[in-house]
């Protein structure tokens, strides 16, 4: 198994492009196109996947350790 500060590095590592391919595609819509109806729609996926993401990593602190029998 994987040590916990690999496993953060490496959902750290993802977070990074997403926020880098948010930053593109703001300036996609500022510099180069219109927003459209469907990137309207895959902004709220956006959204939703954020605030899922923010729940789940918010939950990580309920967790009570449980040794193995």
């Amino acid at each position: 198994m994987a040590s916990t500060t690999v496993q953060y590095q490496k959902s750290l590592t993802s977070l990074a492009v997403i926020e880098g391919a948010i930053t593109e595609l703001a300036t996609t819509f500022t510099d180069v196109q219109q927003r459209t109806s469907v990137d309207d729609a895959m902004i709220d996926a956006l959204v939703a996947a954020a605030n899922g993401l923010a729940a789940s990593a918010t939950a990580l602190k309920a967790i009570n350790y449980t040794p193995p029998a």
